[in-house]
């Protein structure tokens, strides 16, 4: 007969607690907290981890920020935080042992919605600067916009989070400006700290930023390690002329994978001299982009070769009469060919607000910029707003984009055409809920239109996606009680 191996401390373990459990004890002989005494913190600290684990990760620093990630929407996004926050208060209230394991879990992502927040926390951190190590990411958006947050506030919760490793600000700091005119302590604090200071606190090991500039660009040198950067300027409205240049000297930035940003035709042609070799998203969200400008091919022409998704967040109507390239003297102008400077372009990004370009009136290009490309595999469109029954305008122009598209000759390698709101997922559930309500009508067009679509991407071989990336099928279809 073989040896038999020993058991592994695991097994053993296991085997003891289940032996534990099966006798008999009083519920008041206290016996009952013997469990949890056998199983070391680090076994408790990883259940606990699972437990409250988010899908995605919003610690996680080695995912690469793609902007077709879900959810687009703030309200989503503020709802699924809340969301986890409430699962890990019940977890933290069952004991003071698990209210001590959690304490990492609770403060480890902070969204800051309210002024109030940060001024609550802020004061936490001041009389307990425990809680401040475990603070990985600060997130800083407003739920309105006369709710901004005091700098001073984030100046302290920034000072008290040493493993900070991601910081997100959305236009949500009160400038010194917007303050009242009466002296308080308030406003002496502010004086002390303008939002543009607050770059300097920042660790220098950071991997994630959304910065948004108010007086003074900052030297982002120091923040060698990033691997997202979403860059925005916020310029009040008695300075509209009045705006921040980066910096002139050429920077490294060589762990940057992802950028956003909402810069000038200027500030473009500065980034073009930026090393950034690990570049492959970008998403560009301005309206007043001067398309016209060499400086703006000057970007795609130093890192067009290593992006793989395109965002073209603005309007394509906003360049339709400036989309081609200022001529050289003697030279005519000539459209830009965003297609050849980005040769390796998987992923593309745009808006459901297209323009007729008069000079191709028979289609009706997804973006003017990008009116074909040979190697694009998924489409994204954003912001897909069908009008009321009447508005047959609005819907029409939404199908012959939908249409130009689908073009085989546009784009031959297309495979997936992607929602990026919640349009095709609300009108397909709402309807089914309400089919047999006398409600069912309001939602007959938009369903109409869908299946329009969806019926287009059947033919050509594409895959309709919702904004979670789920392809809708015929049975999906039958499913809800639709004929195909």
């Amino acid at each position: 007969m073989p040896n038999l191996k020993p058991k592994s401390s695991l097994s053993t373990l296991l085997r003891n607690i289940h032996a534990r459990k099966q006798r008999k004890r009083s519920p008041f002989s206290g016996d009952w907290t013997m469990d949890a005494a056998d199983l070391p913190p680090e076994i408790w600290i990883l259940v606990l981890r699972f437990a409250t684990l988010s899908n995605p990760n919003p610690v996680d620093t080695t995912h690469t920020v793609s902007f077709l990630d879900p959810p687009h929407s703030f309200q989503l996004r503020l709802a699924a935080y809340h969301a986890s926050m409430r699962q890990k208060q019940r977890l933290a209230l069952v004991c003071r042992q698990w209210h001590t394991w959690t304490c990492e879990f609770m403060y480890e992502y902070v969204w800051i919605s309210r002024s109030q927040h940060a001024a609550k926390l802020a004061r936490t951190l001041s009389s307990s600067s425990l809680h401040g190590q475990w603070i990985r990411r600060v997130h800083v958006e407003s739920q309105s916009a006369f709710d901004k947050c005091n700098p001073a506030d984030l100046r302290t919760i920034l000072d008290h989070a040493p493993s900070l490793e991601i910081y997100n600000d959305h236009r949500s700091i009160r400038l010194s400006l917007m303050s009242i005119n009466k002296p308080s302590v308030k406003d002496d604090e502010e004086k002390k700290c303008k939002p543009d200071d607050l770059f300097n606190f920042l660790p220098n090991k950071l991997r994630k930023l959304s910065w948004t500039t108010y007086e003074c660009m900052p030297s982002f040198a120091v923040l060698e390690h990033l691997t997202f950067l979403e860059l925005h300027f916020h310029v009040p409205v008695d300075a509209m002329n009045a705006r921040p240049a980066l910096p002139n000297q050429p920077l490294s930035l060589p762990h940057l994978q992802s950028l956003q940003t909402s810069l000038n035709a200027k500030d473009f042609s500065l980034l073009a001299s930026w090393d950034l070799p690990a570049l492959r998203n970008l998403s560009l969200q301005s309206t007043d982009i001067s398309c016209s400008s060499p400086s703006f091919t000057d970007f795609f022409v130093a890192h067009g070769n290593n992006i793989i998704q395109l965002e073209l967040g603005h309007s394509s109507s906003s360049i339709l009469d400036q989309h081609y390239i200022t001529p050289v003297a003697g030279g005519s102008a000539r459209p830009i060919d965003l297609a050849a400077l980005l040769p390796n372009l998987l992923e593309f990004i745009c808006s459901a607000n297209a323009e007729w370009n008069w000079e191709n009136p028979d289609w009706l290009a997804p973006h003017e910029l990008l009116p074909a490309h040979p190697t694009v595999r998924l489409i994204g469109i954003r912001g897909i707003v069908l009008g009321d029954e009447g508005d047959r305008h609005s819907q029409f122009v939404l199908l012959e984009q939908m249409r130009g598209l689908l073009r085989p000759e546009a784009f031959p390698s297309l495979r997936y055409v992607r929602d990026m709101g919640c349009g095709l997922y609300e009108s397909a559930h709402r309807a089914h809920q309400r089919k047999s309500s006398d409600l069912w009508m309001a939602d007959a067009e938009t369903i109409r239109f869908w299946k329009t679509v969806w019926k287009g991407c059947h033919a050509r071989g594409v895959y309709l996606e919702d904004w979670e990336g789920v392809n809708v099928t015929a049975n999906d279809w039958r499913r809800l009680g639709f004929e195909v």
